[in-house]
C-alpha cells in the first residue's frame, strides 16, 4: 500500500507542476464560488469557524462532480471499503439587491462494484442502508437591506459546533433561519434559529434532514443561535452561543494573533474556551464541560509547524458537536470529544509544505496523543499524512492517510480517503 501511495502522490505532483505551469499563462481567469472541499481536519482552521458565507451563484447555475475512495480496516476486527461519485448541481435568480434565491440537489452514486456483502462497505458516502440517493441539498432565500441580512431555508453553514465538514462526497447542510448584522468593518453580529441537519455526520441517515437535538445524540428539533466577531489589525475574535432545547447549551469564544518577525518568519497564536451545560430533559445525559485550547504556528518559506493543546476540565467529556467541531486539536479521526473520559487532554503537532512551484497546494503530517484524565481510562493516538491541491477552483485532489492506535484495546485501525473533485 505505500508503495502505491507514494507512486500516486509522485504522479499527481507531476502533473500538479504541469498545470501550475499552465496557471501563469491564464491572467484573466473569472474567480467563481468555491465548493470544492474542506480543507484536511488536522489544524485548527478557521474556514470552518466563519458563520454565514453565502457566495453562491444566483445568477446562473453551477455545482461540482466528485469521485472517492475510503478504506478502514481495523486488524483481525474488520476491512471496509467504498468506491463513490457525488456531486451538487445548483441555479440561483436574484431580483435586484434585496431578494435572491439558490437551490440545489445532490447526489451520491454507488457505482456498483463495491462489495455485495454490506458489512465490507464503508458507509460515509451514501445512506443508512449504503445505497445511492439523491436529495435536496441547499434552498436558501436571501433578503438584503443595507447591512442587514437574512438566510434562510436549508444552507451550507460553518460554526464551531454545527458546520458542513465537507470531507467525504458531500457537505452537511442544515435547515436554519439566520440574521447577520455588518455593525462595521470590524464588528459582525448574528442570531438565528436551526432546526434540522443533514450529511455524512448528523448521527442518522445522511440522505434525510433529521431533527438538530437527534444530530446531537438526543432529541429536539429546536436550536438558537447568537454570535459576534470582532477583526482589526492582527486580532481575530469571535464567541459563540447555542441553547439546543432537551439537549445542551454551549458557550464558545476564540482569539487568535497574526503577526511576523520580519518579511520570512510569520507566527500565529491562538487560546479558546468551551463550555457545555446540560438543559432540560438532558435527553443525552449531563453535560458538564470546560475545555481550554492554545495554539502556536511559526511558518517561514512555505514551511510551517503547529503544536496545539487542549484540556477539559468538569463533570462529563468535551462538547460534541455536528462537524468536526472547534479544537485545536482536531485530526481526521481523534477529536476531544471523541475521548469518552473525564478531565482529557489532546497535544497535536504538525508540520505542512506548501510549494512555492505549485499554487494552491498543501503537503503536511501530524501526530496527536489523546488521554482521559487516568490513561488507563482512554489512550489514543493517531498519525496523519496527507495532500491537498486545487487548481484555478476547478480540480481538487484531496489524499488522507490516518494510523490510529487505540493503547487501551491494543488495536490498531489504518484509513485512506481520496477525493478527486471537478467543479463547474
Amino acid at each position: 500500500m505505500q508503495a502505491y501511495l507514494y507512486s500516486l502522490l509522485l504522479v499527481l505532483i507531476t502533473l500538479q507542476t504541469a498545470f501550475a505551469e499552465e496557471q501563469n499563462i491564464q491572467t484573466d481567469i473569472q474567480p467563481k464560488e468555491d465548493l470544492s472541499p474542506g480543507q484536511p481536519n488536522n489544524i485548527n482552521n478557521s474556514v470552518r469557524e466563519e458563520g454565514i458565507k453565502h457566495d453562491l451563484k444566483y445568477n446562473g447555475c453551477n455545482g461540482f462532480i466528485r469521485g472517492g475512495y475510503i478504506q478502514a480496516h481495523t486488524k483481525t476486527v474488520s476491512n471496509q471499503q467504498a468506491y463513490g461519485l457525488g456531486g451538487e448541481l445548483g441555479c440561483g435568480v436574484s431580483w435586484g439587491p434585496y431578494f435572491q434565491l439558490h437551490a440545489s440537489a445532490f447526489t451520491a452514486i454507488n457505482p456498483g462494484f463495491n462489495s455485495a456483502n454490506k458489512d465490507e462497505i464503508q458507509g460515509d458516502f451514501f445512506d443508512e442502508n449504503k445505497n445511492s440517493y439523491i436529495t435536496l441539498g441547499e434552498a436558501v432565500m436571501t433578503l438584503s437591506y443595507a447591512d442587514l441580512q437574512a438566510h434562510l431555508g436549508p444552507q451550507r453553514f460553518n460554526s464551531p459546533h454545527m458546520d458542513q465538514d465537507d470531507l467525504r462526497l458531500l457537505p452537511n447542510i442544515f435547515e436554519a433561519y439566520l440574521l447577520d448584522y455588518h455593525l462595521n468593518d470590524e464588528i459582525y453580529l448574528g442570531s438565528g434559529f436551526i432546526r434540522t441537519a443533514k450529511g455524512w455526520e448528523n448521527n442518522g441517515n445522511a440522505a434525510d434532514f433529521i431533527d438538530i437535538g437527534e444530530a446531537f445524540g438526543g432529541t429536539g428539533a429546536q436550536s438558537w443561535i447568537a454570535w459576534g466577531k470582532y477583526q482589526q489589525g492582527y486580532i481575530n475574535a469571535s464567541a459563540w452561543y447555542y441553547y439546543i432545547k432537551d439537549v445542551q447549551q454551549i458557550f464558545f469564544v476564540d482569539v487568535t494573533y497574526q503577526n511576523s518577525f520580519n518579511d520570512y518568519i510569520f507566527y500565529d497564536l491562538g487560546v479558546q474556551f468551551d463550555m457545555g451545560r446540560s438543559v432540560g430533559a438532558q435527553s443525552i445525559g449531563e453535560v458538564g464541560a470546560n475545555t481550554l485550547g492554545i495554539y502556536a504556528t511559526i511558518s517561514s518559506y512555505g514551511m510551517s509547524f503547529t503544536t496545539a493543546y487542549n484540556k477539559n476540565f468538569g463533570q462529563s467529556a468535551a462538547v460534541n458537536s455536528v462537524g468536526g467541531g472547534p479544537f485545536f486539536t482536531s485530526m481526521e479521526q481523534m477529536t476531544m470529544d471523541a475521548v469518552n473520559a473525564k478531565n482529557a487532554q489532546a497535544l497535536l503537532f504538525n508540520l505542512e509544505y506548501q510549494p512555492y512551484f505549485i499554487e494552491s497546494m498543501n503537503i503536511g503530517v501530524a501526530a496527536g496523543d489523546f488521554q482521559g484524565g487516568n490513561a488507563a481510562d482512554f489512550h489514543t493516538q493517531e498519525f496523519n499524512t496527507y495532500l491537498s491541491y486545487q487548481y484555478n477552483q476547478m480540480i481538487t485532489v484531496d489524499i488522507m492517510y490516518a494510523y490510529i492506535k487505540d493503547l487501551q484495546a491494543d488495536l490498531v485501525t489504518d484509513q485512506l480517503r481520496v477525493i478527486l473533485g471537478f467543479q463547474f
